[in-house]
């Protein structure tokens, strides 16, 4: 009990009490709060570093603490609020200095192998974004596909985690119809190509956030399934990774579930990407760079307030420690500014969503602390470790912040990805 609610009470004053412990009752947790909330900006405060973008660099205190961090990890996560165009940027920045051998992406693997392609091709896939629109996913943005380019230069493998991309369903019937054998089965799957094809162009057209893949009548996953029964082993993988995303979107879509399936499905695709580094006489784990939306990346429970679930970000801790190596978690956010609001390249009118500070009320203590024009730079973990010691309560979306990540980066004032 706080020292004040042990006062003495006069004799004769016992009628007084109740209402005298109301009023220091109602007292006490406000400034109990203003204290919890003076003790985490001053942590902020003693922990905050500027980090000033320098064209293709950065500099400052706090590109200097980062850059120490990143030298001593070996898996850095990047968790970013999607659309912003300075986040590929500081990614690529970041692969400059822990020179990773993989990148791990929010794509599929399929989408990983066609970047990787036109990657290598001069110029934007201008072409291939008209022929199948927003099949690269967030790819679709020239700043994030030039990571992909920067990140081929320097030999790094692009993986990717995620389910197959509801955008994407023309571009995988042509990219089966191309592997199958049997007359049959490419013929029905190069016409549904086309189909689907067509159906993802007139979508882009008209501005409609729908995709041929959530569209599709279970019958049209099962004549799939029948048609390439027959086929290889390559072409029934991906047919069956088909069917598992289509699934997961279903349940999506109908609020059945869905969630819980796709993180399997990502920490599943993630164990076999690093099991060849893991084999016997193998170097030890290589060093990663991952960059996904910031849920992803915590460490620990998911930021996500529906439900409790781990991420990759959590594996990603785990399978680091396990070779008694360490992870980096870094959340990257915009304080207000704009960001991208589509991925369709014929919506101009959604290019450039504007945003505040109001729209992110769980990151104010940060935001209040970064007016700018350098970027702020937080170290999370005196924070955190003040947090676990029972000196610092905050709120649950505070919390799972500094529980999840070693750093916040804060940039003052965005600009949205743009189209090619």
């Amino acid at each position: 009990m706080p020292p004040f609610l042990r006062l003495a009470v006069p004799a004769g004053g016992s009628r007084f009490l109740p209402a005298l412990l109301l009023v220091l009752l109602a007292w006490w947790p406000a400034g109990h709060a203003r204290a919890q909330d003076s003790t985490l900006t001053r942590l902020i405060r003693q922990h905050q570093y500027p980090l000033v973008p320098a064209g293709a660099q950065f500099a400052g205190a706090g590109w200097d603490k980062l850059q120490q961090s990143i030298q001593q990890s070996q898996f850095v996560l990047v968790g970013e609020d999607h659309g912003l165009a300075q986040v590929p940027g500081f990614t690529a920045a970041v692969a400059q200095v822990l020179r990773p051998a993989v990148f791990v992406a929010e794509i599929d693997p399929y989408v990983a192998a066609e970047l990787t392609a036109l990657a290598a091709q001069p110029g934007l896939p201008t072409a291939h974004s008209q022929q199948y629109p927003e099949a690269l996913c967030f790819y679709n943005w020239a700043e994030e596909f030039e990571l992909i380019r920067t990140l081929r230069a320097r030999r790094v493998q692009v993986v990717g985690l995620d389910q197959v991309y509801a955008a994407t369903a023309g571009r995988f019937y042509a990219r089966l119809a191309a592997l199958a054998k049997g007359k049959a089965a490419k013929a029905y799957l190069q016409r549904q190509a086309a189909v689907y094809q067509a159906q993802g162009q007139a979508f882009a057209r008209e501005k409609k956030n729908r995709s041929s893949m959530t569209e599709q009548r279970p019958a049209a996953v099962d004549s799939l399934v029948a048609a390439t029964r027959r086929e290889g082993p390559e072409v029934r993988q991906m047919v069956q990774d088909y069917v598992l995303s289509y699934r997961i979107y279903q349940s999506q879509i109908h609020g059945t579930g869905g969630h819980q399936e796709r993180l399997n499905l990502m920490r599943r695709t993630l164990l076999r990407t690093l099991a060849p580094y893991q084999a016997a006489g193998a170097p030890p784990l290589p060093k990663v760079l991952f960059k996904f939306g910031a849920n992803h990346l915590a460490r620990g429970l998911s930021p996500v307030t529906f439900g409790e679930f781990y991420d990759v970000g959590n594996l990603a801790q785990d399978l680091a420690e396990a070779q008694n190596q360490q992870s980096l978690h870094v959340k990257v956010v915009g304080k207000q500014g704009t960001r991208a609001g589509t991925l369709n390249q014929l919506d101009r009118s959604n290019q450039a969503a504007p945003y505040s500070a109001a729209d992110n009320a769980r990151l104010k203590p940060f935001f209040d602390q970064t007016t700018g024009p350098a970027w702020n730079v937080v170290d999370l973990r005196p924070a955190r470790r003040a947090l676990s010691a029972g000196k610092l309560v905050v709120g649950q979306p505070v919390q799972r912040v500094l529980l999840g990540y070693d750093y916040l980066v804060v940039i003052p004032e965005t600009t949205a990805s743009h189209p090619y």
